[in-house]
């Protein structure tokens, strides 16, 4: 039987793209799944899959891949903890601030998010997290709230001594923390999901509009917007920003937080918080800064000290990894080092500009989102990141431009 039937089920069910994960993926989670059940061929397993709803969370599961721990891009939680001193909800416990993580996949983004509010001072009365995912497996980790190490990564680690008690299991979060969030399984296009339920003051939906085709990110992103309430911020990652620019959204001027506001003044992304409003817990406090860039990491250099010759796939997913981890020179340098090795490419320069962007040099990331389009003209991302770079700098004009030759090209463009 030919995939195209069970690609379909995964996109009815759950939004997937299935080139965002290849079919090879696919077929091993059938090929298991088959097995797991008995079932002689894929004819007989398509058969059980329409009688079996366990069976489709089942084969969800297999094909999803949760790739989480506390902190994650750090610089999102920062902003928040700061930007949460802005709504005067806050000071009384009638009406808590209202926050939504989906998919919170094993429960490490939304417990972030709530230690991340109790270090900057805000009672446990004040605020409430809502998070859903599809895994009933991953929901079972996030309401056991046991954590091995793997959860537990970079240099900012003083919020496990403070929330976690270790055990025979590993890390036991604290009650404190575990009491803020309830979880509830459903998915982003359930027809019911959040039905009744007030709009949200924040919403983090990061790294899972990268997995739909484009109109089905579109979708995506209309769901999210009618769930946030006005003047409300919303949470994307990474990759998902230029298409968040598609919409009625106003990015907020924080390097590598990827957030966006709804209904914002076009001015309101110029401004930054005074010092006396910024809050950083100590557990999100930045590295210090350096002047000098630091050097690519080791596994990007030969034993006797010469640039290695590493697969284009790998070394820029190597600098979006160390991006990722707000690692910023050192993911320039490995970007700088691919386009020596390999020469120009759009995707090098858009990846560039990128990690300028998020280091805050304004003129360094507008002349690679340049190039970038210099090589590939209808590059989307490439035309909204400089259209939002062009609008923090004043120049609303250039920027209405750019939103507007970027949809145009993603309408031409829906896949």
């Amino acid at each position: 039987m030919p995939l195209a039937k069970f690609e379909s089920m995964l996109k009815r069910t759950m939004g997937l793209d299935i080139q965002s994960i290849g079919r090879p993926m696919l077929e091993r989670a059938l090929q298991e799944r088959q097995g797991s059940c008995g079932v002689a061929n894929l004819d007989a397993y398509w058969l059980l899959l329409q009688m079996s709803e366990p069976e489709q969370l089942q084969l969800i599961e297999s094909v999803i891949v949760p790739e989480t721990w506390f902190f994650r891009n750090r610089e999102a939680f920062q902003e928040m903890a700061q930007l949460q001193q802005r709504w005067p909800r806050l000071i009384s416990a009638s009406q808590p601030l209202r926050i939504l993580s989906l998919p919170c996949s094993t429960g490490e983004e939304p417990y972030s998010i709530a230690m991340a509010l109790l270090d900057a001072g805000v009672p446990p009365s004040h605020f409430q997290i809502d998070a859903i995912d599809i895994s009933p497996q991953s929901l079972h980790v996030a309401r056991q709230a046991v954590y091995g190490k793997n959860s537990f990564r970079g240099d900012y680690l003083s919020f496990r001594d403070r929330y976690f008690a270790l055990n025979e299991q590993g890390y036991a979060l604290s009650e404190t923390v575990r009491q803020q969030v309830r979880f509830a399984q459903s998915n982003l296009f359930a027809a019911d999901l959040l039905a009744g339920q007030a709009p949200y003051d924040i919403i983090f939906c990061r790294n899972l509009l990268i997995y739909f085709d484009r109109t089905t990110q579109h979708q995506a992103v209309t769901i999210l917007l009618r769930r946030l309430a006005p003047e409300g911020l919303v949470f994307v990652g990474p990759a998902e920003s230029a298409l968040m620019m598609l919409h009625e959204l106003t990015p907020i001027k924080a390097p590598m937080a990827f957030a966006f506001r709804q209904g914002a003044p076009k001015q309101e992304i110029a401004r930054t918080l005074p010092p006396t409003v910024a809050y950083v817990p100590l557990a999100l406090a930045p590295a210090p800064r350096t002047t000098t860039a630091r050097s690519t990491p080791a596994r990007t250099r030969t034993a006797n000290g010469n640039p290695a010759m590493l697969p284009p796939q790998a070394s820029l997913a190597t600098a979006q990894l160390l991006a990722d981890q707000g690692k910023l020179s050192e993911a320039a340098a490995v970007c700088e080092q691919f386009i020596r090795q390999h020469g120009a490419s759009a995707a090098a320069y858009y990846l560039t500009g990128v990690i300028h962007d998020a280091a805050d040099r304004k003129q360094a990331a507008a002349e690679c989102y340049r190039k970038a389009l210099y090589l590939e003209p209808n590059h989307t991302d490439a035309m909204t990141h400089l259209a939002a770079l062009l609008q923090t700098m004043g120049d609303y004009a250039g920027a209405k431009l750019l939103q507007q030759r970027a949809r145009r090209s993603a309408e031409n463009n829906p896949s």
